[in-house]
């Protein structure tokens, strides 16, 4: 089977935070890098900004709702290209989110009742540059995306980038390197130094048809799926492919497409 790849050049203007599930409740710690399942989402974002669509209602009850990519796409996440790091700090929380109190710029008489803070560790992600990858069986599925180019739109679970720069279509097939990927690689399979362990997910879909990236409807999405993956901290030898002069991991390809 033929794999085009897509690279694209994203700005963070703000700081990040990617919220490490499960684990994060007062500890809100983040990926060091954009997650494919978040990528996925960013980019369905940009083409309802490109079709001047406002999001969809994202009120949830007990039924989620997911806006992502149809699966003729497959996203790789995004990943830091020059100066990057993680800032740790803290941050004053409700401990119930249901009081309205909590966020007046004025109060007045008694505090609020159950309006209590609790503290929060809080990490924030800062990137000059990201470079994400979107991956399709024909270079004409890549070009929707072209006209995506210099919009924004919220990234994670706090931030904001746009969409710099694109690449040109290019078709990849797997070879194995002595290199640094650039992205997670599977924990079982990588025998180089390690930056860090992660959970990573993919998206299971559902039997529905996939909506257009423009549609405010709904994915077919019923869940995720998780592995462990490690980021890489040295060379080691890998199964990849190399895409702007960095290497990615084939076998997150093989575990974002299922």
């Amino acid at each position: 089977m033929k794999v085009y790849a897509l690279a694209l050049w994203i700005r963070p203007t703000s700081a990040l935070t990617f919220r490490v599930l499960p684990g994060s409740i007062l500890d809100i710690a983040t990926y060091p890098f954009v997650p494919p399942t978040t990528l996925s989402g960013w980019l369905r974002r940009l083409f309802w900004a490109r079709a001047g669509m406002k999001p969809p209602d994202l009120r949830e009850g007990n039924a989620p709702r997911y806006y992502v990519l149809p699966r003729r796409y497959l996203s790789l996440g995004a990943y830091p290209v020059g100066g990057w790091r993680v800032h740790r700090t803290y941050r004053h929380g409700p401990i119930r989110f249901t009081h309205a109190e909590f966020s007046r710029l004025r109060r007045e008489g008694e505090p609020p009742e159950r309006g209590e803070l609790q503290l929060h560790t809080w990490e924030y992600f800062l990137a000059e540059s990201l470079l994400g990858v979107v991956l399709a069986e024909t270079a004409e599925e890549l070009d929707a995306f072209r006209s995506l180019a210099n919009f924004g739109a919220k990234l994670g679970k706090e931030g904001f980038a746009y969409l710099e720069a694109l690449g040109k279509p290019v078709l990849v097939r797997p070879e194995e390197a002595e290199a640094t990927p650039l992205t997670p690689v599977r924990a079982e399979g990588w025998a180089g130094p390690v930056a860090g362990a992660y959970p990573l997910y993919r998206f299971r879909f559902g039997a529905d048809v996939d909506p257009q990236p423009e549609s405010p409807d709904p994915s077919p999405v019923l869940g995720y799926e998780g592995a462990y993956f490690v980021l890489p901290g040295g060379p080691a030898r890998a199964r990849g492919f190399f895409m702007e002069g960095h290497f990615f991991a084939w076998d997150l390809v093989e575990f974002c497409h299922g």
